[in-house]
C-alpha cells in the first residue's frame, strides 16, 4: 500500500500532525510519501525568503520521501491565492507520479485547500482520496468561526468534500458543517490527531509546601486561542487563589496586540514566557506545571491539550474541546469567550487538585490518541477504500 500525504500546510509553517501520522504509518509497514506545497508568509520571512528554493525539489527526511514547493501569497486576495496554491500542488503531483507512479490513496489534510487539490488530482488520474479535517472553524462554536467561511469558498469546499472517498474529522463537532457541502457518497469517521504517548508520559512530581500552582498554556498568540479571555480570567482567578502562576509557551507574543493585553493584566508579574521551543522542552515545561489551561474560541482537537493530558496534567478548556478528550476525570470544560467561567474552573482545579490522578488521565488519552490506536483506524479506512475502489 502506497499513501501520498498532502498537507494544506507543512513545516516550517506547522503541519507536524502530518509528519507524525506519516511516521506512525511507516512504522506499521505502509509506504508513505509527502507532497508539500509550503506557503511562507512574506511578512514573517522578508529577505530570508531568498534562502528558500522556489522550484520543486526532493528530500528524504526520517526516511520519508518529501516533494516540496516553497511559495508565497499575493497580499490581500483570497481566490488568486487558492488557485495559485492548488495549481502548483497539482503540478507537484504531476512531477511526482512521473517518478514514482500513482499512489493507492491520497490523504489530504484539510479541505482548505489540500482536499480541493486532491479532488482535481482524482479527476485527472482516478486516485481515491481521504480528507482529514483539522480546522476548528468547522465546529462553528462562535461567530468568529462562522465568519471565516466566505461565499467564495463554497465551490471549492463542495468539490473537495463531495468527491472524497472518506472524510475524517478530528472531532465530532465538525461533522454538521462538513455535511452541508453536499456530502452524499463519502463515508465519515471521526479519528483524532495522533500522539506519541510514550514520549508525552507522566512523571512523578513532589510539590513543596506553599509552592505556587502553575498553569501552563502551550499555544502561540493568534485570534483562535482566546488570550483576550485567558488573561482576564487569570486576573479573576488570582483574586480567589493568589498563589497561582501562568506559564505560556509559544510564539508571536512580541506583537502589539498581546502587549496591550498583558499591560491590562493586573497580575502580569505572575506570567512568564518560555518562547517557541522544541518538543523535548515542551515536555519538560508540562512536567514542571500543575495544570493546563486553554481559552480557545475555535478548535478542532488541540494537539497541545492532548500532549498535556498525556503527561497527566488536569486541564481547563472551552467547549470547543472534544468532550471525549476532556472528560470529568481530566478537568473542566467551560463556555467559549467567558473569562468568568474560565476563572471559576481554574480556581476549582487548584482547590480540587488532589482529586485528579495523573496516570489515570494519561491512560485515558492513550486509549484515544496513541499511535497504535490511530494507525489501526487509518489502515482500516485505507483498506475499505481499496476494497471498494
Amino acid at each position: 500500500m502506497k499513501i501520498v500525504q498532502l498537507p494544506s500546510w507543512y513545516l516550517p509553517e506547522g503541519g507536524q500532525f502530518c509528519l507524525h501520522q506519516s511516521l506512525a504509518l511507516q512504522e506499521a509497514g505502509i509506504e508513505v510519501h509527502i507532497l508539500a506545497n509550503v506557503v511562507l508568509p512574506w511578512r514573517k520571512y522578508k529577505l530570508s525568503l531568498l534562502k528558500y528554493p522556489f522550484n520543486a525539489f526532493f528530500t528524504k527526511e526520517n526516511n520519508i520521501p518529501i516533494y516540496r514547493y516553497y511559495s508565497w501569497k499575493y497580499p490581500f486576495v483570497d481566490e488568486p491565492n487558492i488557485k495559485k496554491w492548488v495549481h502548483k500542488t497539482v503540478r507537484l503531483f504531476d512531477a511526482y507520479q512521473k517518478e514514482h507512479g500513482l499512489p493507492d490513496i491520497i490523504h489530504a489534510h484539510s479541505s482548505m485547500w489540500g482536499g480541493y487539490a486532491a479532488a482535481l488530482i482524482k479527476e485527472k488520474y482516478g486516485v481515491p482520496y481521504v480528507i482529514t479535517e483539522h480546522r476548528g472553524i468547522f465546529g462553528l462554536a462562535t461567530e468568529y468561526a462562522k465568519n471565516k467561511f466566505k461565499q467564495a469558498y463554497e465551490p471549492y469546499l463542495k468539490k473537495a468534500f463531495s468527491n472524497a472517498n472518506y472524510i475524517i474529522p478530528v472531532s465530532t463537532q465538525q461533522i454538521s458543517k462538513i455535511k452541508s457541502y453536499g456530502v452524499q457518497d463519502a463515508k465519515i469517521k471521526t479519528i483524532p490527531n495522533i500522539l506519541d504517548c510514550t514520549f508525552f508520559h507522566p512523571t512523578p512530581r513532589v510539590r513543596k509546601e506553599n509552592e505556587p500552582f502553575v498553569f501552563i498554556s502551550v499555544n502561540g498568540f493568534n485570534p483562535y486561542k482566546g488570550y483576550e479571555f485567558l488573561l482576564p480570567a487569570f486576573d479573576l482567578a488570582c483574586q480567589q487563589e493568589p498563589n497561582i502562576q501562568l506559564r505560556i509557551v509559544g510564539e508571536n507574543f512580541h506583537k502589539k496586540a498581546f502587549k496591550k493585553l498583558l499591560k491590562a493584566c493586573k497580575n502580569s508579574h505572575k506570567i512568564s514566557f518560555a518562547g517557541e521551543i522544541d518538543r523535548e522542552d515542551v515536555r519538560k515545561e508540562l512536567w514542571a506545571a500543575d495544570g493546563y489551561v486553554i481559552a480557545s474560541r475555535t478548535e478542532a482537537q488541540s494537539v497541545s491539550t492532548i500532549e498535556a493530558l498525556s503527561t497527566g496534567l488536569p486541564a481547563v478548556g472551552t467547549s470547543v474541546t472534544p468532550k471525549e478528550i476532556l472528560t470529568n476525570e481530566c478537568g473542566y470544560i467551560v463556555p467559549v469567550e467567558n473569562p468568568k467561567a474560565l476563572a471559576e474552573a481554574m480556581v476549582n482545579l487548584v482547590r480540587n487538585r488532589n482529586s485528579f490522578d495523573s496516570f489515570t488521565i494519561s491512560e485515558h488519552i492513550k486509549k484515544i490518541v496513541s499511535k497504535e490506536v490511530i494507525t489501526k483506524q487509518l489502515i482500516a479506512v485505507y483498506k475499505e477504500i481499496l476494497t471498494a475502489h
